[in-house]
């Protein structure tokens, strides 16, 4: 018995990683949608503390500055920081704006699809486990 409670829980929160997956993926496919790319540079790092699990460590965001198709200039911080920093001053990025709205400027890279790739993919073997174990008991049940 309670080696079905474990598999039913293991189902349950398998099935809820592939559905918080599924709906990052997809918020971030949305957001990619209207989109225009474009190349340009880093012109600064930002250090900023910022409180983990194992206290406080400084992350490093990177500042970049474009012009949108109709010359306004835009100046964003990325969302992702890192420790040490993944970019330098001058880097160049591939900056994803949409036309209406170029403030909501971000960096495309492959942080955007980490959460939902750590989701989905831990869903599906959390899935696949309790599947197999499913399988197991069942064969034992009917033998």
């Amino acid at each position: 018995m309670t080696a079905l409670i474990s598999i039913s829980g293991l189902l349950i929160v398998g099935l809820g990683l592939l559905i918080l997956g599924w709906q990052s993926f997809t918020n971030t496919a949305q957001r990619m949608k209207n989109t225009v790319a474009t190349q340009r540079t880093v012109v600064e790092i930002k250090p900023r503390l910022v409180n983990t699990n194992s206290g406080q460590r400084t992350f490093f965001y990177p500042i970049v500055e474009f012009r949108t198709a109709t010359g306004e200039t835009i100046q964003f911080e990325s969302e992702a920081g890192d420790n040490p920093s993944a970019y330098q001053i001058d880097d160049r990025v591939e900056v994803m704006y949409n036309p209406e709205q170029p403030q909501t400027a971000f960096i495309n890279s492959w942080e955007l699809w980490l959460p939902s790739t750590l989701f989905l993919g831990t869903g599906g073997l959390l899935l696949i486990v309790s599947g197999i174990a499913i399988l197991g008991a069942l064969k034992v049940l009917f033998h």
